[in-house]
């Protein structure tokens, strides 16, 4: 098989799927020694996400993670799969980020997002939920500035800044960032502004299809170069497909039965027209379409599915999030993908 040039990451949320059995501090390292695995195996970059007030989820302090990261890791690029911008002061964020950045020597790559339809982090970081999207992308600019500029001053939008250079400075020249939505506005200001989008593990591959073509024509009237598009894939590779299916459908089915009570809460308090969880219709969070949507199965069918992203999408960094609430599992299936579907592509 001939592919075009792919990248190929971890999605390494910080999960703890055996709550009654583990402690926050055995699910935080299982998680970290994913990375590390990943790192050995040649992944290119390990993405991680923030959540908050979810037992299931331990990434709610995603700088501290990254950090951390860096000094158990040598040559895998850090990813946050978003920094929730709304939820944070801004300089804040920056001096962070630029540490992070410095402390691995420059891997850090820069992911931002409004915040999903989550009506508790939004009451309880004091944000009101319609202007989480305005104040994102009036924030990016600024986030720039402080991360590429010194003595920066702006007086608008809240922000009262006055000369301010944050230090450390970071040790790239300019970090990337990308942008996690599927709204129009986004799209485009992502294209005007030269960020990449991040695509979410359960969209349907024609919406994808949709968003790229909206942002490569905005990067055509902008004149911008791209950056590669980011999409996370739920993933269980096995050298038998039906132990491969049997392994993850838990995962996937958790998965699906969250996201379906997520949509309720927001429907209820929203109405017909309130945000959907990724910005995907409720059809697309049915279990059987997240799992027609995933990389699960065994050697050939995990190639089939790769083949069929590279030719609807192109080239693009295809990040990986294990689907199985067995951590050494989870290990063997990177193992599985890097040796026998990863090495058909070119990396």
């Amino acid at each position: 098989m001939t592919a075009p040039a792919m990248q190929f990451g971890l999605f390494a949320n910080f999960e703890n799927p055996a709550q009654n059995a583990w402690s926050p501090a055995r699910a935080l390292a299982e998680s970290v020694e994913n990375v590390r695995h990943a790192e050995t195996l040649g992944y290119s970059e390990a993405w991680i996400t923030e959540h908050h007030f979810n037992p299931f989820s331990v990434s709610a302090a995603i700088f501290p993670l990254l950090a951390h990261l860096a000094g158990v890791t040598r040559s895998i690029r850090l990813g946050s799969a978003a920094v929730l911008l709304p939820m944070h002061n801004l300089v804040q964020v920056a001096e962070e980020a630029a540490t992070v950045d410095s402390l691995s020597n420059g891997r850090l790559l820069l992911g931002v997002a409004k915040g999903g339809p989550f009506p508790a982090q939004f009451q309880n970081f004091h944000v009101p939920q319609e202007e989480s999207r305005a104040r994102t992308l009036e924030a990016l600019p600024l986030l720039e500035r402080l991360l590429t500029e010194t003595g920066v001053s702006h007086q608008s939008g809240g922000w009262n800044l006055d000369q301010v250079t944050i230090y450390p400075r970071p040790t790239q020249k300019a970090i990337p960032l990308w942008l996690a939505s599927v709204s129009e506005e986004s799209i485009t200001l992502a294209a005007r502004r030269g960020y990449g989008l991040m695509g979410p593990a359960p969209a349907p591959l024609e919406k994808l299809q949709g968003i790229l073509a909206q942002y490569r024509q905005a990067l055509a009237t902008a004149g911008t170069e791209p950056r590669p598009y980011v999409l996370s894939r739920f993933f269980f590779c096995h050298p038998d497909r039906q132990t491969a299916i049997r392994e993850a459908v838990p995962f996937v089915k958790d998965f699906a039965r969250n996201m379906g009570a997520v949509l309720k809460q927001a429907q209820a308090a929203g109405g017909p027209g309130a945000p959907t969880p990724f910005g995907v219709g409720a059809d697309a969070l049915l279990e059987e379409r997240i799992l027609a949507n995933s990389i699960i199965g065994d050697v050939a069918e995990c190639q089939d599915r790769v083949q069929a992203l590279v030719e609807a999408l192109g080239p693009h960094h295809l990040i990986l999030k294990p689907a199985s609430a067995d951590p050494e599992a989870n290990r063997r299936a990177l193992t599985l993908f890097a040796e026998k579907v990863r090495s058909q592509f070119t990396v």
